[in-house]
């Protein structure tokens, strides 16, 4: 008798320990308004990111990319967006490929970690649902874009920007996360294009080691969409920031950045813009730190809801000739902020210039939609900033 109630306690003990942890694995850990982030998925977040040897701190980044997600989540709901299974299995072939598996086995080794398959499912449809939610959203202004630029007496094309990169991919096995942490820390102070080809010798995993991890010139819209960013704004000699990859974390230095050469006489049509806004010397300096190309100027002034972004697809000649007389001063990616009516400020920039005839329909409708893109993404991440803003966000 005294065995059978000793196995009972046991029993018992165990069952309340365990609806206890299930309770509290369950319960909410962060409210973003109404929506709830569980501490289990938390957990599993975190789990994920260390899986992936994610830089940072493997907690915040977790609770920033949740928070992110649910956001992203109503957005999605409200523009009425669904998730696309195909899409999603195709971005989860792809991204099990990069550690040389299929999705069963990714989700074998993910389950090894103590990782569900949804974790991972969660994690990859999120850019599905954005991607479709922020198209929807700014239909209108993204339709006038490329009606302007399609437009045959205002068509403005753009030439492919091409970069010569230097890749190395630091391999990541489960007790080395911290090593390759240091290592990819030190590839990240190297300054000179020889050092960092060297280090791709020493350090690197990836197919290119053999050539100093030198890779041929690209373009960029030929880039994976999550290289793209790390490479933009790069000046030459210095390294991207990490970026987490299946079994490694891979680095990038830029050797050098060039455009497609075509065919150009003379630049018969110009695209620039215009912004009139109050003097603000604290808003210069802004301009003057975060703004490289035309994109930059969308982000920059989104949170000033009277300014008004004028952008024009223009034949050179038809301007103004106080403006062809500014313009004509500036290549590409300049600009200049002088005074306007009212003693407020006016910048000028341009961001193209271009010959219509000098390459193809086919192209000119290429070229057009990379604008477009650039466009989208510099709207979207205005978007998500906003709804972060707007939020009310309660740790438990």
């Amino acid at each position: 008798m005294k065995i059978l109630a000793i196995i009972i306690f046991i029993f018992s003990v165990f069952q309340t320990s365990e609806v206890a942890f299930s309770k509290d694995s369950f319960s909410p850990a962060i409210l973003v308004d109404d929506l709830i982030i569980t501490n289990y998925e938390l957990n599993q977040r975190e789990l994920f990111f260390k899986f992936l040897n994610f830089p940072g701190d493997h907690r915040k980044e977790a609770v920033k990319s949740l928070v992110e997600d649910r956001l992203k989540e109503r957005a999605a709901k409200k523009f009425g967006i669904e998730i696309n299974l195909e899409a999603l299995d195709f971005e989860m072939t792809t991204f099990a490929r990069r550690a040389n598996m299929n999705i069963n086995q990714f989700t074998q080794r993910l389950e090894q970690a103590g990782i569900d398959r949804v974790t991972w499912e969660n994690y990859m449809k999120i850019p599905i649902l954005w991607f479709g939610t922020v198209n929807r959203k700014f239909a209108s202004e993204i339709s006038a874009t490329s009606q302007n630029s399609l437009n045959d007496t205002q068509f403005l094309a753009k030439p492919e920007a091409q970069v010569l990169l230097t890749e190395i991919i630091v391999p990541t096995k489960s007790g080395t996360e911290e090593k390759a942490n240091e290592i990819v820390k030190k590839l990240r102070e190297i300054t000179t294009l020889e050092k960092f080809s060297a280090a791709a010798y020493k350090y690197s995993a990836a197919p290119t080691r053999e050539l100093g991890g030198k890779i041929t010139w690209q373009n960029i819209s030929n880039l994976p969409s999550a290289v793209k960013p790390l490479i933009s704004g790069l000046s030459i000699g210095e390294v991207s920031a990490p970026l987490p990859i299946p079994g490694g974390i891979a680095l990038f230095q830029l050797r050098d950045i060039r455009e497609e050469k075509y065919k150009i006489q003379q630049s018969e049509f110009i695209d620039f813009i215009q912004i009139d806004f109050k003097k603000n010397s604290k808003l210069e300096n802004n301009i003057l730190a975060n703004v490289f190309v035309c994109e930059d100027l969308y982000s920059v002034f989104n949170k000033f809801k009277k300014t008004k972004i004028i952008r024009k697809n223009a034949k050179t000649n038809s301007l103004p000739k106080s403006i062809q007389k500014l313009l004509a001063k500036m290549d590409k990616n300049e600009f200049v902020i002088s005074e306007a009516e009212n003693r407020n400020s006016r910048l000028t920039m341009v961001c193209q210039r271009r010959e219509m005839n000098s390459m193809s329909k086919e192209k000119m409708q290429e070229i057009n939609q990379q604008i477009t893109n650039k466009k989208l993404y510099s709207l979207a991440n205005s978007y998500i900033a906003n709804l972060r803003q707007e939020a009310t966000i309660t740790y438990k």
